[in-house]
């Protein structure tokens, strides 16, 4: 009897290698490094007699400057672009002068802290990017080890990954006036290799630079969304209508109190004052008051209807007083000895001045 045997031949496996281009490699010139082999030319040598020919200078490579790194050539030299710090945030721009990458920022508003904002927005921005912090005390944050991997090559084994590790620290500086402040950055530590750390790759103060800049350039993006984003909502709330309602202020003087936040009253007291005839002679806010003078002839109301509609006060000089209590404010009338009108007259005045308050800002133009 015969028996048919299938053989089986055991097949020998055939790696299967998909490459591309390491980080590393990117930034190096693509041909080859045969240059650096070439011997140094030659001068011309011209015989006793003879006049020497005229050179073009055109094309002479300078000379090296006394702070050029002379060993960064062939692969470790970096032939991208360089990057520029680009301040697109609100507020923002370049320190000129100076060898530290710093970006100068200044205060867009007043009613907010400054040094908080810059510390509030890295920190956002590094929470956003799920990057850890290490350190955070006296307005400076270095972060904890950021890594990147990339695959550049595929077998039937494993994966050929390229990793990059780095830590950066940011140093936050704010005056002592708090209208202006500084983030400057600095790349403190860098590893990178091929399936493993390669001590050998040594960042150039170039390298070092441009992932500073890049990084300092998210993290100003970023305050630039807040900023735009924060300012949007303002706009927002100070041009809707606020709402009115007789009360007191924390002295137990009849007074307006307006459901919005000081800085949108204070904002809105602008427009809505001289439409009831009060002309605004001068105003501070650190002491929150208005110094005004009625004038009920150039007001919004005596206008449309005549005399019949004038606030119920004489001519003259006042103080308008706001006083914020919580989430609402209070608005004291006074004389201009900074006696709070009589509870009879602010009452009387009360309908017209909530009327005004009311209207979104568009309409009280």
């Amino acid at each position: 009897m015969k028996h048919n045997r299938l053989a089986i031949a055991a097949l020998a496996p055939v790696l299967i290698l998909v490459g591309c281009s390491t980080p590393l490699e990117r930034r190096q010139a693509s041909g080859g490094f045969d240059y650096l082999e070439q011997p140094a030319p030659t001068p011309l040598v011209v015989p006793a007699g003879l006049d020497a020919p005229r050179l073009s200078r055109e094309f002479d490579i300078p000379k090296l400057g006394d702070n050029a790194e002379r060993d960064v050539v062939g692969p470790r030299l970096d032939v991208r672009p360089p990057l520029q710090v680009l301040p697109l945030a609100p507020g923002t721009r370049i320190q000129d002068g100076v060898d530290s990458i710093t970006v100068l920022v200044e205060s867009n508003q007043d009613d907010i802290d400054l040094a908080q904002e810059i510390h509030d927005t890295l920190l956002k921005f590094l929470d956003d990017k799920s990057i850890n912090v290490a350190r955070d005390d006296s307005g400076v944050i270095v972060t904890d080890w950021i890594e990147n991997e990339e695959v550049i090559g595929k077998s039937w084994f494993r994966d050929k990954v390229y990793q990059i590790r780095q830590r950066y620290e940011f140093d936050t500086v704010v005056k002592d006036h708090g209208r202006s402040g500084s983030i400057t950055i600095e790349l403190v530590d860098h590893e990178e290799g091929l399936d493993g750390v390669d001590d050998s790759i040594v960042l150039t103060d170039a390298d070092r630079r441009r992932y500073a800049i890049d990084m300092l350039n998210n993290a100003i993006a970023y305050m630039n969304f807040e900023r735009q984003q924060r300012q949007a909502t303002q706009e927002l709330l100070n041009g809707r209508g606020i709402k009115t309602e007789l009360g007191f202020d924390s002295d137990e003087n009849t007074a307006f109190v307006a459901e919005a936040s000081f800085d949108q009253v204070w904002r809105r007291m602008d427009k809505v004052l001289p439409l009831l005839g009060f002309q605004v002679r001068d105003l501070d806010q650190q002491l929150a008051t208005y110094f005004v003078d009625y004038e009920p002839d150039g007001g919004f109301w005596a206008s449309l209807w005549g005399d019949n509609d004038e606030l119920p006060l004489e001519e003259g000089p006042y103080q308008i007083r706001l006083e914020p209590m919580g989430e609402r404010t209070a608005i004291t009338l006074m004389d201009n000895e900074a006696n709070p009108l009589p509870t009879e007259t602010v009452t009387q005045m009360y309908n017209r001045f909530a009327e005004l308050l009311q209207k979104e800002s568009r309409d009280l133009q």
